[in-house]
């Protein structure tokens, strides 16, 4: 039960009413008196219902910065954010996308077939007969069919799929580290 003389001064003190040393000793008392200072609030809202006025309340910069106190003592990734929710959350709830996104497209696919044949065909490879001779009596060219059969060889092939290949790692290579000029400085 609170103190009626401590109510009663509060309330003067709320409203002006205490002369100076009464009042200078009301504010040592609430310097080391936790009843005189509830007591001193409960008397503002009081002083404040009776006037027909909303209770006062801290300025919102001041609960901004008691939060700001309060939770500097928490971990960054327990901190505040500009958005809803905690990154975990967020990416958890990704991965249960993706995954039910996974399994309705599996259930989508047509089904893999379990066995396998037996024994698959051998797939046969046409080669092209060798060329022949360039005959005498036709001329100094070959036919067409001539010259086609002789680039056909499985070494020619292969022979032009190497400069193929080493045509475009130079490509690559002059794409990647343009050409100096020949005195040496540098572009």
């Amino acid at each position: 039960m609170p103190d009626p003389a401590l109510q009663t001064t509060a309330l003067r003190y709320a409203a002006g009413d205490l002369p100076p040393a009464e009042a200078a000793a009301f504010e040592g008392r609430l310097a080391a008196d936790q009843a005189a200072r509830e007591a001193l609030g409960e008397a503002v809202r009081l002083s404040a219902a009776a006037l027909g006025q909303a209770p006062p309340s801290p300025h919102r910069s001041y609960r901004a910065l008691i939060r700001e106190r309060l939770t500097g003592c928490c971990p960054g990734w327990l901190a505040r954010r500009a958005y809803r929710g905690h990154p975990l959350v967020w990416a958890g709830l990704g991965a249960a996308a993706v995954a039910a996104c996974a399994v309705v497209g599996l259930s989508l696919a047509e089904p893999v077939p379990t066995a396998t044949p037996v024994a698959a065909p051998v797939p046969v490879v046409a080669v092209a007969p060798a060329p022949r001779e360039v005959e005498e009596a036709g001329g100094d060219e070959p036919s067409v069919a001539e010259v086609w059969a002789a680039l056909s060889t499985p070494e020619h092939v292969e022979k032009t799929h190497d400069d193929e290949m080493r045509w475009r790692q130079k490509f690559r290579d002059a794409a990647a580290f343009p050409a100096r000029p020949a005195d040496g400085r540098e572009p």
